[in-house]
């Protein structure tokens, strides 16, 4: 069975590029009797990314061609967290804080930091999912609560537990009611929960699809290109 890695903890992203979004299959049009024109198509997809890294030495230049080596060409596949660098402001996420108290994390409710003196790292809230949606769904429904009913169109969610997704809001209903794509990976339940931060599955498009180019000071303009791999597949093939 194939491999499901961690992404290299610390590994310095600094460019991404969405490579292929919605195409159609079947699309074509009808022109009725009256000289009406109706275009028709479906829209479907996987999510294709060129990541890019900064400069790296040392550890994390170890545990980068470890983890290129690990994926194998693309018989293997990685966890990639993904962070909307355009997201939500700490107002429109529905949070009361400074960007110093953002970036410091929060306390145990005691006031004390962890035995290491770190905080609990901070994070966007998660808001509930007000009604179900099936698998392949294109329509789903939020709770009012934080940003539930603040998202527009451009919007990056993901849900949560054990959902690997990335999805893009692409109309607004009604406050709470979006349609997003990609279709849905997994069936949602009101016991799931929407992300601001989503976890997507992805592999390396081929063997040529990473770059590690090392001179004398550092491994630069290192970079890969990456396929999604559906929430579905991942549980069937990519439980080693």
């Amino acid at each position: 069975m194939a491999r499901l890695l961690h992404w290299p903890m610390g590994l310095p992203e600094n460019f991404r590029e969405p490579l292929s979004g919605p195409r159609s299959i079947g699309s074509g049009s009808n022109t009725s009797i009256g000289n009406f024109t109706q275009t028709v198509g479906s829209p479907f997809g996987a999510w294709r990314w060129r990541f890019q890294f900064a400069n790296m030495r040392g550890q994390i230049a170890r545990r980068y061609r470890g983890w290129i080596t690990a994926l194998h060409g693309g018989a293997n596949a990685t966890r990639v967290p993904f962070c909307d660098w355009d997201g939500l402001d700490f107002e429109q996420m529905g949070v009361i804080t400074t960007r110093q108290a953002w970036r410091l994390g929060q306390p145990w409710s005691n006031g004390e930091p962890w035995s290491n003196g770190k905080n609990w790292a901070s994070s966007p809230p998660q808001v509930p999912v007000a009604r179900p949606s099936p698998l392949n769904g294109t329509e789903i429904w939020l709770a009012e609560a934080f940003w539930g009913h603040r998202l527009g169109m451009g919007d990056l969610i993901g849900f949560f537990p054990f959902h690997l997704g990335l999805y893009e809001i692409t109309q607004v209903f009604d406050p709470g009611h979006y349609r997003v794509w990609p279709p849905l990976r997994k069936a949602l339940t009101t016991d799931d929960e929407a992300t601001l931060r989503p976890t997507l599955a992805m592999r390396l498009e081929n063997e040529d699809a990473a770059t590690a180019p090392r001179d004398a000071h550092f491994i630069s303009n290192a970079g890969v290109v990456l396929v999604e791999v559906f929430d579905y597949y991942v549980r069937d093939y990519f439980t080693d």
